[in-house]
């Protein structure tokens, strides 16, 4: 009977002893081997979060300047009894942050029973943020199908065209006005003129243009230049050569009843119809 009871309180020392153990190690787990209630995350880089919510409409905060989470919102997926959110957010500096903290209801109620999205900014993560790019994102971009020499071709063909556009069939400069026959000179209209003259057909509007084209020949040959022709006429009327031949062929204009017969006038206008010889070069002194 003794023995009976021995093992009877050995057993149960055992199962104690065992029930003990077990519950040390549940405690020790959930204590010890726990997930975090929050995770770690690089600054400056992009995360993504998940929520699932059933309330009302969920939006990004209004932004305030220095916030330490930028916020959007990528997706919302409608379902008949909830909404999913896929949310993606920045940390700009160290710390522990929560998601819900930068979200709000679009009709402004408050969010109950929004799950809490814990998570820390660790700058360490961030020192080779640049080489865990690199490790895992090719810079190398290689374009197949000879792409670079197709476009070299097609740029010479290119090329080609714009100059047949260019110079293919271009009509020539147009040709140049035709002038037509020279004006008469001085002396062929004095030629005409004399010709009237001699045929007693000569009108008042003939002698005024003889008159003209005589003063015009007076003015050359004595180079006065473009000044006025009062000053003109008496340049011509002092001159030794001019001076008298202009005095009878005004006489003989301006007075009807004049002395001076036309075969005179004829023979003071017969040295002009022959064409002036070009003026001589000065000479250097």
């Amino acid at each position: 009977m003794n023995r009976k009871l021995h093992f009877k309180s050995k057993g149960v020392f055992i199962a104690a002893a065992a029930l003990f153990l077990v519950v040390a190690g549940a405690v020790w787990y959930a204590f010890f081997r726990a997930e975090p209630d929050s995770i770690s995350v690089p600054l400056g880089v992009e995360q993504a979060a998940i929520i699932t919510y059933s309330g009302p409409v969920v939006t990004v905060a209004p932004y305030k300047w220095g916030v330490a989470v930028n916020v959007r919102l990528a997706n919302v997926t409608e379902r008949p009894d909830s909404r999913i959110y896929d949310v993606r957010y920045i940390v700009n500096r160290d710390g522990t942050f929560d998601l819900k903290d930068y979200l709000a209801a679009e009709n402004g109620s408050a969010l109950e029973g929004l799950p809490s999205f814990k998570f820390v900014g660790d700058p360490k993560l961030s020192k080779n943020l640049d080489t865990r790019i690199q490790e895992t994102e090719e810079i190398r971009v290689d374009v197949g199908g000879r792409y670079y020499e197709t476009l070299a071709a097609l740029t010479v063909l290119w090329l080609i065209w714009l100059l047949l556009l260019i110079f293919y069939k271009r009509p020539g400069p147009p040709a140049e006005p035709d002038a037509g026959p020279p004006a008469p000179t001085l002396a062929e209209l004095l030629r005409g003129l004399l010709t009237r003259l001699e045929a007693g057909t000569l009108d008042a509007e003939g002698k005024a243009k003889m008159e003209m084209i005589l003063l015009q020949r007076w003015r050359d040959e004595l180079a006065l230049g473009p000044i006025p022709m009062s000053t003109a006429l008496d340049a011509i009327a002092r001159s030794d050569k001019a001076g008298e031949p202009l005095r009878k062929l005004q006489h003989w204009l301006y007075h009807p009843a004049s002395s001076v017969p036309g075969t005179e006038i004829a023979a003071l206008i017969a040295p002009y119809t022959l064409e002036a010889a070009p003026p001589a070069a000065a000479r250097a002194p």
